[in-house]
């Protein structure tokens, strides 16, 4: 545990740490670090730490799945051009171009670890699982089935939210069963999934125009900008809603955290919202707003 929390602390501080490094070498590490998503991966494999954490679980045995996971689905999903990110995200688009052997690299030894694991411990469930979703996953941007999920109207923005909780929540609790107080459970599990559908209604908004340009219908696209930025408004309202409830219904021992949650979460949602008021370079996006995610493990963390 002392291990993820001191890699979680160091990953937040990482972009403080870079301006100190030559220019030459700060936008090399960056690339590297993003356009194989290994920051994105990190952020959520801490985020699970933290929503076990809170629910008094052992995440110990699922920080390389969530890992190899994260990284396997976006660097399958980078390796098959998308029309859209040329508009969307170019320099990404350039820097997994430079980086595409490395990007197929990843994408199959994560794919080894993810088959690997649960072999090796004998665990068929979650084998079978695992192997569940990364067909799943797959489908977001192969037409496995004949068409790809992305490309269903608004399920763009539901996908990834729901995979990636269903992944936190789902695997410990199968395992570890349910902790005893059942509304905690809930509360906790609705408020990752509303943290995460915040993270992704963010990024479908600024990938809005080479969305529409490429037939794609996010949720964002369909609702329009005014309508998006209230149903981001209501989402903050409603995840400190849920932390608050979580505060009332956890044992005493959470309860400091809880409550620093309760204060720091809306802060820094809330600063979000208004920075991506106006256009922002990539680098927010992939420091700031997938770096969201990393803000509970390090309230759980130093509280």
């Amino acid at each position: 545990m002392l291990g993820v929390k001191l890699a979680t602390i160091l990953t937040v501080t990482l972009p403080l740490a870079l301006p100190t490094l030559d220019r030459s070498s700060t936008l090399t590490v960056a690339t590297w670090i993003h356009a194989l998503h290994l920051y994105g991966a990190a952020a959520i494999t801490a985020f699970g730490w933290a929503v076990c954490a809170l629910l008094d679980w052992d995440a110990t045995p699922w920080l390389p799945l969530w890992f190899c996971g994260a990284l396997f689905v976006y660097n399958l999903d980078r390796l098959r051009r998308d029309p859209a990110d040329a508009l969307n995200v170019p320099q990404r688009v350039a820097a997994v171009q430079r980086l595409h052997g490395s990007s197929a690299l990843v994408a199959v030894l994560s794919a080894l670890v993810l088959v690997g694991v649960p072999s090796l411990r004998r665990d068929w469930i979650t084998l079978a699982l695992v192997i569940g979703g990364a067909l799943v996953c797959a489908s977001y941007s192969i037409p496995v089935l004949g068409f790809r999920l992305k490309d269903v109207p608004v399920l763009k923005t539901f996908v990834a939210p729901t995979i990636v909780a269903a992944a936190i929540v789902g695997l410990p609790g199968l395992h570890e069963g349910m902790p005893a107080r059942r509304a905690l459970l809930a509360l906790v599990a609705l408020r990752a999934w509303g943290f995460l559908f915040f993270n992704m209604i963010l990024c479908d908004l600024r990938d809005v125009e080479g969305d529409r340009h490429a037939g794609t219908l996010s949720l964002p696209a369909w609702l329009g900008l005014r309508r998006t930025r209230g149903l981001l408004v209501a989402l903050i309202l409603v995840i400190e809603g849920l932390t608050l409830a979580a505060l009332a219904f956890a044992p005493g021992e959470d309860r400091a955290r809880w409550g620093w949650m309760a204060l720091v979460a809306p802060i820094y949602l809330s600063a979000l919202f208004v920075a991506a008021r106006v256009p922002r370079p990539e680098r927010f996006y992939e420091w700031f707003v997938e770096g969201m995610l990393f803000m509970p493990a390090l309230v759980v963390a130093l509280a």
